[in-house]
């Protein structure tokens, strides 16, 4: 028998479900980066469970938590009137916005909206502020509603401005600048509708206006706003189209329908948007359900149909207002939760078994992006050094390692951490994180099933001399 086979023992952990390989110099294949040291390499047990993670999956759909929570959430997502937002002309209630910033940011959640001008849904006659109205603005009349709740609720008479009016563009603009100001980069705010046309923001309207009036409110959003993601509304197909192409993600409300999920990308009414396709790689897509679990049961649509679209499309975002789901559809929900965006498995790692003082370890990893999406934010990769009480000892930052350019697929990369010349001797937790740029904190669940404190999961052990 190979005396090699005697020393490449394998032992399985299933604890907490990883495989380690030791494997002495002279031991099959050897990696030039770690020639004539003992080598270890352990293997990661994929997990299943749902958890939240930044920047994917569901999203509340509330403006403030106060309601019981379906999913823990990234991100919470609300619509609001022009006019309760700017009651009287550049006077502004930024508590509106500010408040549930304040309150969902206690849970680690940030919150994403629209601005409408032309809302459905109101109570009463106004969307847009009474006083643009008043200092001249053109408008028309419109009535929708009726007991589908889909189309609006209560049946009364409610006003939408003529978009195409000078007075609307200045002054809409103008709160545009302001609401930038006030909020572009933003830590709390995870993106922004371009809203601002139509009926709920949603780019339709019976009252449509040329390209060269839609062009300026696009403007108005791609202008003002540098830092904070911008996202799309589809129904318009041309300004889907401008719009993708100076950054923005993209939205989908309707999904659910057969014909929103049948007219999409590679769809003939979307031909001519460039680049549609390929959008997801470099903003995200939030879709949107049609309506509650029973209304789409009424019209008989397809549930399975509307999941798998989702992930077909590479989701980011899911808006949870689809309600009360029977408990036989919940594993897919979960699925849906699991597989948008992101996923990062750390398969495997391996390292020499001992490190001096003063000099580097390095760290071989093989990762895997299991989601159907990515992550657009840069969160840093990090190597830690844990002593026996789990405090951080070291830590190096992986500047070449760009987890947002990590698409769905396989990825084998190196790392290092330098050990400081004054670090006692003996044993130590080797540590991964992914970490917000905003924080500085270790940020990201990996998908595997290895301890973990504060986000750093512990995925071996080294020894220092």
């Amino acid at each position: 028998m190979d005396t090699r086979l005697i020393h490449c023992a394998t032992l399985l952990i299933g604890a907490v479900g990883v495989v380690m390989a030791v494997a002495l110099s002279g031991c099959g294949k050897e990696k030039p980066s770690m020639s004539k040291q003992e080598i270890v390499t352990v293997r990661f047990k994929q997990t299943d469970k749902v958890f939240v993670n930044p920047g994917k999956g569901w999203m509340a759909f509330y403006r403030m938590p106060s309601r019981e929570m379906r999913f823990p959430y990234a991100v919470t997502y609300f619509r609001l009137n022009w006019g309760d937002v700017e009651p009287s002309e550049g006077e502004y209630d930024w508590a509106l916005i500010d408040d549930p910033i304040k309150a969902w940011s206690k849970q680690g959640t940030r919150v994403a909206f629209r601005i409408m001008t032309a809302n459905a849904h109101t109570k009463g006659y106004y969307c847009s502020p009474k006083w643009l109205f008043d200092a001249g603005c053109k408008s028309y009349e419109y009535v929708q509603g009726g007991p589908d709740t889909m189309a609006g609720g209560k049946r009364i008479k409610r006003i939408e401005p003529d978009y195409g009016d000078p007075i609307y563009l200045k002054k809409h603009s103008a709160f545009i600048k302001a609401l930038a100001k006030r909020y572009d980069g933003h830590a709390g705010i995870e993106f922004i509708d371009i809203g601002s046309y139509g009926i709920w923001g949603e780019w339709h309207t019976k009252n449509d206006k040329d390209w060269t009036v839609k062009k300026q409110i696009i403007d108005m959003y791609l202008n003002a706003f540098g830092k904070t993601p911008l996202l799309s509304m589809s129904d318009d197909v041309q300004a889907l189209a401008y719009a993708i192409a100076g950054g923005a993600g993209v939205r989908r409300d309707g999904v659910g329908s057969p014909w929103h999920e049948k007219n999409w990308v590679g769809s003939k009414r979307y031909a001519e948007v460039k680049g549609f396709e390929d959008q997801w790689k470099r903003a995200p897509v939030v879709f949107e359900w049609y309506g509650p679990y029973d209304f789409l049961m009424r019209r008989k649509w397809s549930f399975d149909s509307a999941v798998e679209f989702m992930l077909k499309n590479h989701v980011t975002y899911i808006c949870d207002n689809i309600k009360k789901v029977p408990a036989e559809q919940m594993p897919k929900l979960r699925k849906l939760a699991r597989l948008s965006g992101y996923r990062f498995v750390l398969r495997e790692v391996s390292h020499p078994a001992s490190v001096s003082q003063g000099q580097e370890l390095k760290v071989r990893m093989e990762w895997s992006n299991v989601g159907v999406g990515k992550l657009y934010r840069r969160y840093p990769l990090v190597i830690y050094l844990l002593d026996a009480k789990g405090k951080v000892v070291c830590s190096e930052k992986q500047t070449k390692v760009d987890s947002s350019a990590w698409l769905p697929g396989d990825y084998d990369l190196s790392a290092r951490i330098k050990v400081s010349t004054t670090l006692q001797a003996g044993e130590y937790t080797l540590g991964v994180a992914l970490i917000d740029p905003q924080t500085k904190k270790p940020a990201i669940r990996l998908g595997v099933e290895v301890p973990h404190t504060g986000r750093i999961h512990h995925v071996s052990s080294v020894t220092v001399k």
